[in-house]
């Protein structure tokens, strides 16, 4: 049944597994290297959109979808997109790619991150449980939204410290770290 409730149980379950987790050090990395706001806006639509799918689908997606190769492919791709982070960069990026790639860099992280993750099976598991698909999307979605701003926040303080050669390392180990975390966890978990 919608309500308060259902809106704080999510709100409160999707906080503290986002606590410290991949996608936020993906957020963080992003926020050290771009602007804030694409990579908000970014990051937001990445984890509202699986939030939207994990309500939307229901307990019904785990019979679908097989969410350790969800798991494995998403680790895969943040180990690659860590190493690809090595690579040389050109100096000059036009103002048009200064705003859009955050954007569409965060938005995509955000969602191979969330998906198949701990916290999409929870919201599955809630908006099955509780019934309340609206509630269960808003509580999780601001739980989600607040932890990317203070990620965004982190990784603008560490903006100031680090030269932008230790950015593109600190942002590769990342995206590496996360890849094997997320692998670690499929494994574990399957």
């Amino acid at each position: 049944m919608e309500g308060l409730a259902a809106f704080g149980a999510a709100f409160a379950l999707v906080a503290l597994l986002e606590l410290g987790d991949k996608t936020q050090l993906l957020v963080i990395s992003l926020a050290a290297k771009h602007p804030p706001l694409p990579v908000a806006m970014g990051a937001f639509l990445g984890e509202a959109s699986v939030t939207a799918i994990a309500v939307t689908i229901g307990i019904a997606i785990a019979s679908v979808v097989d969410v350790f190769l969800l798991q494995l492919a998403s680790g895969a791709i943040f180990i690659v997109l860590g190493v690809w982070n090595l690579r040389p960069r050109e100096a000059e990026e036009t103002e048009g790619a200064e705003i859009a790639r955050p954007f569409v860099n965060a938005a995509g992280l955000a969602f191979l991150a969330e998906l198949g993750d701990k916290t999409m099976l929870a919201v599955i598991a809630l908006s099955g449980a509780l019934q309340a698909p609206a509630s269960v999307f808003l509580g999780a979605s601001i739980a989600l939204l607040g932890m990317i701003l203070v990620a965004i926040a982190v990784g603008r303080v560490l903006r100031r410290f680090l030269t932008a050669r230790w950015l593109q390392l600190v942002s590769a180990a990342t995206f590496i770290v996360a890849g094997v975390l997320v692998i670690a966890e499929a494994l574990l978990s399957g």
